[in-house]
């Protein structure tokens, strides 16, 4: 994930840190979150210099967030030139279902943000608590969306209106199902876990951290 952090936004740095411990780096996501809405400029730079990133350490997706209301001309972009034969070099572009906002209930503030207009777009990310937010069941949203599903953002969520990202074997979402759902459809893409600071423990410390991660890994592992 791209942030504020100079570290994210160095291809170099990444390739030199993955090299260190090992690791592949499969899939970038483009600094969409508030957070980092002045890192790359516009949505143009954003998703540009992600994809340049993507061809550099050898990822096959890109993660970009939906246009909220207010960026008309991201939303007309999305619409004009992610048809079903876009790729770049070898990356595929794929657009996450978006969060919805609790105010006195969830409020939806993104375009194209519901199945039916979700599936327009030929790569997504589909993002289990994310869906739960919206009061979405996730098999019918992989029903409908599943062919067209890249990447998958697991984690649990217990249903109160917020986007908790918990450990998948906590909250009320059957994951295990889901994972074995995956399975046996042969999905091709990968399962990321998208798990937060708070289900994981990061205030008790790096060891109850790793041990969360460890037993989150597990469970994935034991579902397929």
């Amino acid at each position: 994930m791209v942030t504020k952090r100079p570290e994210t936004q160095s291809p170099e740095e990444v390739k030199r840190l993955a090299d260190r411990y090992g690791l592949s780096v499969d899939c970038i996501h483009a600094p969409f979150l508030m957070a980092a809405r002045k890192v790359w400029g516009d949505y143009r730079g954003k998703i540009e210099l992600s994809l340049q990133m993507a061809r550099h350490l050898g990822a096959e997706v890109v993660v970009a967030h939906l246009p909220y209301l207010w960026q008309w001309q991201y939303a007309r972009w999305i619409r004009r030139n992610l048809d079903a034969s876009r790729e770049e070099g070898g990356v595929c572009l794929a657009l996450e279902n978006a969060m919805l906002l609790k105010l006195r209930r969830p409020v939806n503030f993104s375009f194209y943000n519901n199945l039916h207009a979700l599936t327009r777009f030929p790569h997504l990310v589909f993002d289990t608590s994310h869906f739960a937010v919206a009061g979405v069941d996730i098999f019918r949203a992989w029903d409908i969306l599943g062919e067209r599903v890249r990447h998958v953002h697991l984690s649990n969520n217990y249903l109160k209106g917020f986007d908790d990202h918990a450990l998948p074997f906590e909250g009320r979402l059957p994951l295990e199902r889901f994972l074995k759902l995956l399975s046996a459809a042969n999905y091709g893409g990968k399962v990321s876990l998208e798990l937060g600071p708070g289900p994981l423990e990061a205030r008790l410390g790096e060891r109850r951290v790793l041990s969360n991660l460890r037993r989150s890994l597990e469970f994935c592992l034991s579902s397929v």
